[in-house]
């Protein structure tokens, strides 16, 4: 998933396009201007989130250690790991699992798409619900590297 072209500066990190100094529209700058009220708009259904372009987003899922599966994320060179036990109740592990499969596939990521109805292989969860903190402070990252970017769309 590394870029096959060399690109200066970009993605864009959320803090640099956040410092350009252009304060023309400070109602937009608060809601976009970091990383965690993007996100909170977002799971509010008060935006969404879109993939920069140009760039590779992609998941796997392994066998892991002790019986486990293994979720991998990659984007613009960077790699996250998550390992769960599918027999256990790791809440954390199945909202990883899902916000890494619906990142790398979907270019538009809006709150139906994060919280909505899903399988976990076992039963399927419908309605809002909440996403683990760890999911949230991943795509809190993506945001703040500038690989995820807040629209209102």
């Amino acid at each position: 998933t590394e870029q096959k072209r060399v690109r200066n500066n970009y993605p864009i990190p959320l803090d640099d396009w956040a410092d350009d100094g252009d304060n023309s529209d400070e109602a937009l700058h608060d809601q976009w201007g970091d990383a965690q009220s993007t996100i909170q708009h977002v799971l509010a259904g008060d935006g969404v989130l879109y993939q920069a372009e140009g760039i590779a987003f992609a998941h796997s899922c392994i066998p892991g250690k002790s019986g486990g599966v293994s979720h991998r994320f990659f984007v613009n060179g960077e790699m996250w790991n998550d390992e769960y036990q599918p027999s256990s109740s790791d809440a954390n592990g199945k909202d990883m699992a899902h916000v890494f499969q619906i990142v790398s596939n979907h270019r538009r990521l809006d709150q139906q798409l994060l919280l909505g109805a899903r399988g976990d292989g076992e039963a399927v969860i419908t309605g809002q619900h909440q996403l683990s903190s760890e999911a949230v402070q991943f795509l809190e990252e993506l945001v703040t590297a500038g690989v995820l970017y807040g629209s209102d769309d």
